[in-house]
């Protein structure tokens, strides 16, 4: 099925980590705890005053230091923060790479500061949004750009659209070519940062949000803003496609209940979102396991946002982990905990490769085959009329015979491109039907999955695996149906060539041989631009099949 893939080229890159402290709050009556050291060292330390000397050197001290890519103190401004760690992967969003941008820690730890920021001091997403329009208006190639955006939450595991006032709850899809989606996603075009910039403060306006004991406005979901960047070459057959992803996510933060104090819907909110972000520190532990002790499980299924944040942290994508802390001796544990996750997420790799359009490129090539034969079929038109002017004095009775022969052969060349574009249309239908069961497999074992934690093997278990068990028939026999096709597609090429080594053997015995060997050229390039013809449509008319 025609779609945008990464080419076979990787590039492995470790993930990026950067730690932000915040400043501390008007309310705030604590001790500062924590140090930033030569812009990547980051010690902690032990919030109780009343260890002694003999402590420190007998480490019984809970002093803690950790190094980072990037480490940035409670005077630094979101700026600081964009220059040095982020602005270097979104130009690569223009040239067709993916990246990821997220912000981890505690609530009131400053996230959503970082993330989305104030008029005053604009967050990663509003610069980062500036800086890929600017790339977009510097560039000077002739290359076409399109952007699009989506903005979604996931509260209490259900995924809303914050572009949609109303929205409904939306289901993840593991799709075989562009990996998780969501369905039903409103993805809207863009022309300016500032249209995004007013779509990103309309969802805002619908984002879940609640006072609690530890922050005036937390955020109780996880808001993932998604901006795809298309670059289309603006040449007689657009050969080149290429697609860029930037992921711009603001977590939202792990709570204590007996800090925040909260109780009935807020105290459910807080289980839900302490549930998804332990099931992405788990994921962050063995994704450092696997690349230190080998091969890893890594649950992604534990959770919606995991299963989101997939390609980020693993996949195809550079990715960077802003991990904020709050200085007060009164966050002790949480900021050790978000530390102590964020210098894990060190030793993740991410394969980054570019996003490159195969369909245009394929009809491109077969459009400049065409364009090649009819240049062929042109210069032969034209000697073929020279040389009828000069055997005008050919006797019409030899005339006759030389033309029989060659009008039967043109006759079996022709029934032998239309088997062969019947066979190769056919061929294209079975994969396009197998590829739609291999979706729906995909689809069954995630309803199998998610059925079996309600009933272990009841009835709509059963029925879902006695379905899941026909779709593997169907692909069985499609595949072998395929082997049959693929094959007489060969006997059909034998054939062809069969047919061309008679028409050259018929022509060197001929008396006029200049002339019939012209003619007959004329005749079986014509036939081929048919036949690469109708292999455009069908690959043009495939192409409309998978957008639509």
């Amino acid at each position: 099925m025609p779609s945008i893939r990464a080419p076979a080229a990787k590039k492995a890159t470790t993930l990026t980590v950067a730690v932000k402290c915040r400043r501390f709050t008007g309310r705030e009556q604590s001790r500062d705890i924590v140090r930033v050291i030569d812009n990547k060292e980051v010690p902690v330390l032990d919030p109780d005053l009343s260890k002694d000397y003999l402590d420190r050197i007998q480490n019984r001290t809970k002093e803690k230091k950790y190094c980072f890519d990037h480490a940035f103190g409670p005077a630094c401004t979101n700026v600081d923060v964009y220059k040095r760690c982020i602005s270097s992967i979104i130009s690569g969003v223009v040239q067709g790479l993916n990246a990821t941008v997220f912000a981890y820690g505690s609530t009131g730890s400053g996230k959503t500061y970082t993330m989305v920021g104030t008029r005053d001091d604009p967050g990663l997403m509003v610069l980062s949004l500036h800086t890929i329009f600017d790339h977009i208006k510097t560039d000077k190639s002739s290359d076409g750009f399109e952007v699009t955006c989506s903005y979604l939450e996931v509260y209490n595991e259900v995924i809303y659209d914050l572009l949609e006032k109303s929205s409904g709850h939306l289901e993840l899809r593991e799709d075989p070519e562009q990996g998780i989606v969501v369905a039903g996603l409103r993805c809207i075009k863009v022309s300016s940062a500032d249209k995004i910039l007013e779509l990103l403060n309309l969802g805002n306006s619908w984002r879940k949000t609640e006072s609690t004991e530890a922050n005036a406005t937390s955020s109780r979901s996880h808001a993932v803003l998604e901006i795809t960047v298309k670059r289309k070459q603006r040449n007689k057959y657009r050969n080149q496609v290429m697609q860029g992803k930037l992921a711009l996510v603001d977590l939202a933060g792990s709570e204590r209940a007996s800090e925040t104090h909260n109780g009935d819907q807020k105290l459910r909110d807080g289980a839900n979102i302490n549930r998804s972000l332990l099931a992405l520190a788990n994921c962050i532990n063995a994704l450092g396991k696997q690349q230190k002790k080998g091969l890893a499980y890594v649950p992604y299924r534990n959770s919606k946002l995991t299963r989101i944040l997939k390609d980020g942290l693993s996949g195809n994508s550079q990715t960077v982990m802003v991990a904020t802390v709050s200085p007060a001796d009164s966050q002790y544990h949480h900021t050790v905990n978000t530390l102590k996750y964020a210098d894990r997420a060190k030793e993740i790799k991410t394969h980054i490769q570019k996003n490159i359009g195969t369909v245009d490129t394929h009809v491109s090539d077969y459009q400049r085959m065409i364009d090649s034969l009819q240049n062929e079929v042109f210069r032969l038109r034209k000697e073929l009329a020279a040389k009828e002017s000069q055997l005008s004095l050919k006797p019409a009775e030899k005339a006759a015979d030389d033309m029989s022969w060659l009008n039967v052969l043109s006759h079996e060349i022709s029934e032998n491109v239309q088997e062969r574009i019947n066979l190769q249309k056919a061929l294209f239908e079975l994969e396009e039907t197998n590829l739609r069961n291999r979706t729906e497999l995909q689809h069954l074992d995630d309803a199998i999955a998610k059925q079996q934690v309600i009933e272990k093997d009841g009835a709509v278990v059963e029925a879902l695996r006695a379905r899941r068990q026909v779709i593997l028939d169907n692909i069985r026999d499609n595949d072998e149906a395929g082997v049959n096709y693929q094959k007489e597609i060969e006997a059909n090429e034998k054939h062809r060539c069969q047919l061309q080594n008679m028409n050259e053997e018929a022509i060197s015995g001929s008396g006029n041989k200049t002339y019939l060997g012209i003619l007959s050229q004329y005749r079986i390039l014509a036939v081929h631009v048919v036949l690469l013809a109708c292999f455009r449509a069908l690959q043009l008319y495939y192409t409309n099949v998978g957008n639509s």
